[in-house]
C-alpha cells in the first residue's frame, strides 16, 4: 500500500487511536466474563457495554465505508470485511485486525507526522481519550461495586442498571444520590470513581479552555514530515555532504587569499 493509499485510509488520528482502544477494551471484555468469582450481574453490565460498543463499530464501519475512494478496495483487501464480521457478537475476535491496521497506519506515517495531528487537534483527540477512559471506568466501577455490594443484602445497588446509574452520575460529579455504596468495599470504590471523574473531566476542560485560547497551527503533511528509516537516513548523510561541500570550498578559498597575500614566499599546496 502507497504513502497516498495510507494518508486516504487513516482518518482523524485521535479517531484511529480511540477506536483501537475500543477493540482492545471490546477484546478483553471477551475474556473478562470468563473470571471465576464474577457474578451474574456484573456480566450484564459487561454484555451491555459491547452491546454499546458494537453499536459504535457498526457505525464506525459505514463511515469507512462511504468514505473510502474505492468501496471494494476497502472490503476485500483493506479487510472492511473483517471490521463488518467483527461487529458479530461471538466473532469479535476479529477486531484484532482494527488495531494492527491502526498500528501499520500509525508507524507508517512516522512519529513527527503523528506528534504534528496530535498538536494540532488536541480538543479532538483529548474528546476520544475522554470518552474511552469514561467508559473503561465506569464499566470497571459497575462491576466492583456489584461485587462487593451483594455481601449486603440491603444493597440499593443490586442491579446493572443500579450500578451503571450510579457510576455516571458520580464520575460526572453530579450524585443524586438515590443510589449509593453501603459496604465500606463499594464506598472505597466510590471514592476512586470520585476521584477519577474530578481528574477526567478536569483534563478535559483544561485542554478545551486551552484550545479555544491559543491558536491551532496546521500540521504539516506526511511527506513534509521528517523522513524516517533508510530513505531519512540517506537524505541526511546528503545533507551533511553538502555542507561540507561549502565548508571545503570557502576554506580554499580563504587559503588562496592568504597565499596571494604572503606572495611566492608561500609555496602553493592546493
Amino acid at each position: 500500500m502507497n504513502d497516498t493509499s495510507d494518508k486516504k485510509e487513516l482518518k482523524n488520528l485521535g479517531y484511529e487511536v480511540f477506536i483501537a482502544l475500543l477493540s482492545i477494551m471490546s477484546i478483553l471484555d471477551m475474556f473478562l466474563v470468563w473470571l471465576p468469582g464474577l457474578g451474574e450481574a456484573s456480566k450484564q453490565v459487561v454484555v451491555i457495554f459491547q452491546t454499546f460498543v458494537t453499536v459504535i463499530f457498526v457505525i464506525d464501519f459505514i463511515y469507512r465505508l462511504t468514505s473510502a475512494t474505492s468501496k471494494s478496495d476497502y472490503f476485500i483487501k483493506k479487510w472492511g470485511w473483517a471490521d463488518l464480521l467483527a461487529c458479530v457478537p461471538f466473532l469479535r475476535i476479529l477486531r484484532f485486525f482494527r488495531i494492527f491496521r491502526v498500528y501499520r497506519l500509525m508507524r507508517d506515517i512516522g512519529p513527527k507526522a503523528i506528534k504534528d495531528q496530535l498538536l494540532y487537534d488536541r480538543a479532538g483527540s483529548i474528546l476520544y481519550l475522554t470518552i474511552f477512559f469514561g467508559l473503561l471506568i465506569i464499566q470497571t466501577a459497575s462491576i466492583f461495586v456489584l461485587n462487593v455490594e451483594a455481601a449486603n443484602p440491603d444493597a440499593n445497588i443490586q442491579t446493572p442498571s443500579d450500578a451503571i446509574w450510579w457510576s455516571y452520575v458520580t464520575i460526572t460529579t453530579v450524585g443524586y444520590g438515590d443510589r449509593f455504596p453501603t459496604t465500606t468495599w463499594g464506598r472505597i470504590v466510590g471514592v476512586l470513581l470520585m476521584t477519577s471523574g474530578v481528574a477526567l473531566f478536569g483534563v478535559f476542560t483544561s485542554f478545551l479552555a486551552n484550545t479555544f485560547l491559543s491558536p491551532r497551527e496546521k500540521p504539516k503533511e506526511a511527506d513534509e514530515a521528517a523522513p524516517s528509516g533508510v530513505a531519512g537516513r540517506l537524505q541526511e548523510l546528503r545533507q551533511l555532504l553538502e555542507e561540507q561541500e561549502k565548508t571545503t570550498a570557502t576554506l580554499k578559498a580563504q587559503l588562496i587569499e592568504l597565499e596571494d597575500a604572503l606572495g611566492s614566499d608561500v609555496p602553493a599546496n592546493r
